[in-house]
């Protein structure tokens, strides 16, 4: 009886375990494989690559623009591709991009340039005017000649698209566009400087990167000393220490406070050896 007992406990317990071994929630997932919606939607970073800047698009006011004009010397450009109907993740980005403005101490217009670009051929410069309203009534600062909200045809957006290794795709499903959210930020002669990637942005690392991009041309000498102490890390999406430049500046230091000791020693040695070579 207790050879039964136990026998049929031993079953159960098999059973039992069995049956959780056998689900496994990662044997769902362990194929990586991205949803079909996201299929050719992303970014493929392309640091370095020159922008067209021949393309023209329409401002605003309607004014048909050539890229170029936002590019000034000595100016970094920030960009962004969005649609102005955009429900969700347009206006997230859009939010997260006047949140990061309002809190440097620069002003857009003055150090650099904003430019937003509508990845919809459909939309039209009305939206974009009443968008860019909208986030200057937020930004509250300066004349807001420095923000530029544009339309395009699709041969140049697509341009503009393929040369930051931007994709996105429409989904009839939902009538929604499926794409990414991304900042580019773009040197004064329109190359690809650095990306910052999500809805919301580190006020130091806009900063840092849109200095990196100026080729120091724009801030003070504390910003300049903060890029030499800090290097973009991609994984982190942020600047962080960079241990060899803090290192070298490190030994500056070490060489200085040993020339102040040792530069005035030299100087009385020496005084005292002409004495002594007097008497």
């Amino acid at each position: 009886m207790v050879f039964k007992n136990s026998l049929i406990t031993g079953i159960a317990f098999c059973l039992f375990t069995t049956s959780l071994l056998s689900y496994d929630p990662a044997v769902r997932f362990d194929k990586n494989e991205k949803p079909k919606e996201l299929e050719g939607v992303g970014v493929q970073e392309k640091l370095g690559n020159q922008l067209d800047l021949s393309l023209s698009f329409r401002d605003e006011t309607g004014k048909l623009v050539l890229l170029s004009s936002f590019f000034k010397k000595d100016k970094p450009v920030l960009l962004s591709l969005v649609y102005y109907k955009c429900p969700t993740l347009c206006n997230f980005h859009l939010n997260g991009i006047t949140d990061v403005l309002k809190k440097l101490s620069w002003e857009v217009g003055k150090e650099f340039e904003y430019v937003a670009v509508s990845f919809d051929p459909k939309e039209t410069f009305d939206l974009a005017h009443a968008k860019k309203n909208a986030y200057l009534k937020e930004y509250s600062r300066g004349d807001g000649q420095g923000w530029h909200f544009l339309t395009g045809n699709q041969k140049e957006i697509t341009t503009l698209a393929d040369s930051v290794g931007f994709s996105y795709k429409w989904n009839p499903e939902n009538e929604q566009w499926i794409h990414s959210s991304v900042a580019y930020v773009i040197t004064p002669s329109g190359k690809i400087s650095r990306y910052l990637h999500g809805v919301t942005f580190d006020e130091r690392t806009l900063k840092l990167s849109l200095l990196e991009a100026s080729d120091g041309k724009i801030g003070d000498f504390a910003d300049q000393f903060a890029l030499f102490c800090f290097q973009f890390d991609p994984g982190k999406n942020t600047y962080t220490l960079y241990a060899y430049n803090i290192m070298k500046l490190g030994g500056f230091f070490t060489l200085l406070i040993m020339a102040a000791f040792l530069i005035p020693f030299w100087i009385r040695h020496n005084r005292d050896s002409e004495l002594i070579r007097k008497e």
